[in-house]
């Protein structure tokens, strides 16, 4: 059951991502992970350089919590899941300087049960970038 839950989430936010996002997703102690990244195609001297990495955190309280909702409670939380993720989507800078080192930097978001009780505003916007 949190398996489908886990790859439903993924689909749920996989539309706000470029669509050549490579998009995986995993349990680690007891928490969902979902990484993503994408190639930037804006540095001719590095054609196959990828975005900066976004690990989305899932507690595993966050979704206990999911899992003891109603049909209609469970919608409103994934409508303020998407709406969290665009919001710092639309915040994110997904390019970064390569360095000697070729660390890609990684960036954390954090879905916690406050998150997916607040109220969405009325007016998500899903920003898509190639």
């Amino acid at each position: 059951m949190t398996e489908d839950i886990l790859d439903y989430w993924t689909r749920l936010i996989k539309t706000i991502f470029p669509e050549n996002a490579w998009i995986t997703s995993r349990f680690f102690k007891n928490d969902c992970l979902i990484d993503i990244d994408w190639k930037l195609k804006n540095d001719p001297k590095n054609p196959n350089k990828r975005s900066k990495k976004i690990e989305i955190i899932i507690k595993a309280a966050t979704l206990e919590n999911y899992l003891d909702k109603n049909k209609k409670e469970r919608e409103l939380s994934d409508t303020m899941l998407k709406e969290f993720i665009c919001k710092q989507y639309n915040s994110f800078s997904s390019d970064y300087e390569i360095n000697n080192s070729q660390y890609i930097p990684k960036e954390k978001w954090l879905i916690t049960c406050d998150v997916l009780n607040c109220n969405p505003s009325a007016d998500t916007h899903i920003r898509r970038s190639s």
